[in-house]
C-alpha cells in the first residue's frame, strides 16, 4: 500500500509539474515581460513547489471526485 501510495505521489507531482511550470513560463514572459533568468529562476522555484505539493494536491482531487460521484 505504501509503494503504491509513493507512486500515485510521484505520478502526480510530475503531471502537476508537466502542466503549470510551462504555463507560468508563457506568463511570466510574455505577460509580466520578466527577463529571462528571473523566468527560470521562478520556474525552478514552481517545480519544486509543484513537485512537493503535486501529490497532496492528487489527493485532494481524488477525495472531491469520490464526494462528487457519489451518486452515479
Amino acid at each position: 500500500m505504501a509503494k503504491e501510495y509513493r507512486r500515485r505521489y510521484i505520478i502526480d507531482s510530475v503531471a502537476s509539474i508537466v502542466f503549470w511550470v510551462p504555463l507560468y513560463i508563457i506568463f511570466n514572459l510574455f505577460v509580466l515581460r520578466l527577463e529571462l533568468w528571473q523566468v527560470l529562476a521562478l520556474a525552478g522555484f514552481s517545480a519544486v513547489v509543484n513537485f512537493v505539493f503535486g501529490g497532496l494536491f492528487g489527493r485532494f482531487l481524488d477525495a472531491w471526485r469520490r464526494l462528487l460521484t457519489q451518486g452515479k
